[in-house]
């Protein structure tokens, strides 16, 4: 649960910080999907200090695992905002801690109201969850929320539920819809087109901004990567080789 690597990309002036770890223990998390192994070392506060001087950036980025479980976020989030003049995100949060004061922007994974379910499939109570996603956009950071759409798990009965939830704090939040890559040993299947665009449009009954996006497998997810690198996140993306 520590710093490992920096990336910079030139086009959005934007360092991107990778954590490593996570306090869920998500039964579909796509990181097992790849090959992560234990980072031989880590950054220290000074190194990272050091590599953002140099930068030409306008954003902060911190991603990989769980970036709330960094001990020194805080720190680099400070450092970032208040010494360098530039915004900062948490680009990917499953919202169980809730971020410093000196975050601008958060996006957070809501997987379920129910908090026997998240104890069941990732370990953790979802009750801080989603009292922190309310907090968060209260407090007047740049919130957005995102859904894993699992078929027969997290489906569209659970996404009506969570998009009502969200729609009750303020319906303009921003929400994406990932479709599901199977990890091996789990039970669940990739869901259809028609099965997102089906939760995409039921979504869009309660919020105004939602999006998806759709691999036909995880090879794809890599093979769309490849090829443009700054692709994460589309108005709506479906993809698949033929």
């Amino acid at each position: 649960m520590a710093i490992y690597k920096i990336s910079y990309s030139k086009e959005f002036k934007r360092a991107n910080i990778h954590n490593y770890g996570c306090n869920f223990n998500c039964t579909w998390c796509s990181y097992k999907l790849g090959n992560h192994p234990k980072p031989d070392r880590f950054l220290d506060l000074g190194e990272i200090k050091e590599v953002l001087s140099r930068m030409d950036i306008e954003w902060v980025h911190f991603v990989g695992g769980e970036v709330s479980t960094y001990p020194l976020l805080e720190e680099v989030a400070d450092f970032s905002k208040n010494v360098l003049g530039v915004r900062t995100k948490i680009g990917h949060s499953n919202g169980y801690n809730l971020p410093p004061e000196s975050i601008d922007a958060i996006s957070i994974s809501i997987k379920s109201l129910s908090e026997d379910f998240y104890i069941k499939y990732t370990g953790k109570s979802n009750k801080s969850v989603l009292e922190n996603f309310q907090a968060v956009y209260e407090r007047g950071i740049e919130v957005d929320a995102s859904s894993v759409y699992i078929p027969e798990l997290i489906d569209h009965d659970e996404i009506e539920e969570i998009v009502t939830f969200i729609a009750d704090i303020d319906p303009k939040i921003p929400y994406h819809i990932t479709g599901y890559i199977p990890v091996p040993g789990t039970p669940w299947r990739t869901p259809t087109w028609d099965e997102i665009t089906k939760a995409q449009k039921i979504a869009e009954n309660y919020l105004e901004q939602v999006e998806v996006s759709w691999f036909s497998s995880f090879e794809d997810y890599l093979k769309m990567i490849s090829k443009n690198p700054c692709i994460r996140r589309l108005r709506w993306f479906k993809y698949s080789i033929s």
